[in-house]
């Protein structure tokens, strides 16, 4: 578990520019690239599922996500997550994707 956590932060890391002024526009961005991945596997319902299971996994470490049911609009999916994000500090929201 351990090794898959330090792969996962590793590979996120590379996809993050260095400036980090915008990092709410980056989690954001990194979210939508993979719900569009995830929605050609499983469809827009299982990504809802996963969606919310991670963000539930997620709270324990970081609590201030928020947690709302996703939108139908694929224009509105992640405005939740996007304020959460912009209400902390720049590290402590990429930490967070």
């Amino acid at each position: 578990m351990e090794t898959s956590n330090l792969l996962r932060h590793t590979i996120i890391e590379g996809l993050i520019p260095q400036s980090t002024e915008k990092a709410a526009e980056v989690a954001i961005d990194l979210w939508e690239r993979l719900a569009a991945q995830i929605i050609s596997i499983v469809g827009e319902g299982g990504f809802n599922s996963l969606y919310a299971r991670s963000l539930f996994l997620a709270q324990s470490t970081f609590p201030w996500l928020a947690a709302g049911p996703s939108p139908p609009q694929t224009d509105q999916r992640f405005t939740e997550l996007k304020m959460s994000f912009e209400g902390q500090t720049p590290a402590l929201a990429l930490e967070a994707v």
